[in-house]
């Protein structure tokens, strides 16, 4: 399948931002992200804190006044906090996307916050941080601690007692950080060159630095493969597979070994343990990566009685994994279904920052199509074994 990609561009900004834009001009909406990278050594938390605090003010608007502006043009500003960027993103007609562009710049360019704004939204952590403990989240607790480089280990929303002995001050310093020349710019969507060029005048005049990332911290390596968390008859069973030195082209393949094993009742993992005993109706597969480690898993809930009948299957499973047809199941809807990034222009930018995630810099749609259109059993069964072969560790999680 041919691809137009003529509607992509990417470069650099003067200050040293990336920016790539997609034009799509059949369209009316436009959509726009910005990630922030940042390296997670200070303080838990305080960069989901701080992304809180930008919804506050910006320049003489407050919150209240933020809020009506975004509501008169029917279009939302949305962030989040990952936990090694901050992303904010929105879409809106393309006769509004100037004046919304502006407010976002505005909010992330503000530097003076006030004890008051502080107060503002300190509540509004401390729920969210009960919420995600109400909750039985041990087994993203797990995986979130498996990384051998320790400053991604931390959760992203930290503790509420410490971020509310933090200063002003101290959060400014961690602000400052976020202004760096790693600053990604996603544009796609029916805009006109006026409206790149008021990205490009918006973004590109914020002062950026250049970081210098330290090496990682040297620490100790958990790595038994039977683990144990908790007690009871109920279980989930968590298997995950550590590659240290991932390659691009693993990278680029993950998406579609989990696609291939995992979406869908006819993924291997539904057919493979359905054929040996399992009915199981869903299964949570994933990878994620953090620089050149990538975390690949797979969680489902069995019963403490059958653990050991599930623990016997699980090389087989990685056996036929790597006979699966990916070509077949998955081609369809990760390449074929590629054009349908087209006509979305918000899905296209979130699909950019998650290749951005994936890979550290901007990969172009039409790079990432051509590195995919080449694609064969083989290849990805090859990827898998990369995969399998890794440092393999089991958890059961009982309650």
């Amino acid at each position: 399948m041919d691809f137009d990609f003529s509607g992509e561009r990417s470069g650099k900004l003067e200050n040293g931002a990336s920016l790539i834009t997609f034009s799509a001009p059949q369209l009316h909406s436009v959509a726009f992200s910005v990630v922030l990278p940042f390296l997670p050594d200070g303080t838990p938390g305080v960069y989901h804190l701080i992304e809180h605090m930008f919804f506050e003010r910006a320049g003489a608007r407050r919150a209240e006044e933020i809020n009506a502006e975004m509501t008169s043009r029917g279009s939302e500003i949305n962030g989040y906090t990952s936990i090694n960027y901050m992303c904010f993103n929105f879409c809106c007609r393309k006769e509004v996307f100037v004046p919304q562009l502006h407010l976002l710049r505005d909010m992330l360019t503000q530097r003076e916050y006030g004890q008051e704004e502080l107060e503002k939204v300190l509540p509004v952590i401390r729920n969210e941080i009960f919420e995600y403990d109400f909750y039985d989240g041990r087994a993203g607790d797990i995986l979130r601690e498996l990384w051998f480089d320790s400053r991604f280990i931390n959760p992203v929303l930290g503790s509420a007692s410490v971020l509310e002995g933090l200063t002003l001050e101290e959060i400014a310093v961690e602000r400052e950080k976020l202004y760096s020349k790693d600053m990604c710019l996603f544009l796609a969507g029916a805009f006109s060159e006026e409206d790149v060029r008021a990205v490009v005048d918006a973004f590109g005049s914020i002062p950026l630095k250049t970081n210098r990332l330290p090496p990682p911290r040297e620490e100790e390596q958990v790595t038994r493969e039977f683990n144990r968390v908790g007690h009871g008859r109920e279980m989930q069973a968590l298997v995950t597979y550590h590659v240290e030195r991932a390659s691009f082209g693993l990278k680029m393949a993950a998406h579609w070994l989990r696609s291939g094993l995992f979406d869908g009742l006819d993924a291997t993992f539904f057919r493979y343990f359905g054929d040996n005993g399992f009915t199981f109706y869903s299964v949570d597969g994933n990878y994620n990566v953090r620089g050149d480690e990538l975390i690949f898993s797979y969680l489902v809930h069995i019963e403490k009685k059958d653990r050991k009948a599930f623990e016997r299957l699980i090389d087989g499973f990685e056996d036929a994994a790597a006979h699966t047809d990916y070509i077949s199941l998955v081609r369809p809807y990760l390449y074929d279904n590629l054009a349908m990034l087209f006509d979305n222009p918000e899905r296209l930018c979130a699909h950019y920052v998650d290749t951005w995630q994936d890979f550290g810099r901007i990969v172009p749609l039409k790079e990432e199509a051509a590195h995919c259109s080449r694609f064969t059993n083989a290849d990805l069964a090859a990827h898998w074994r990369t995969v399998a072969g890794s440092l393999r560790r089991v958890f059961y999680i009982a309650r």
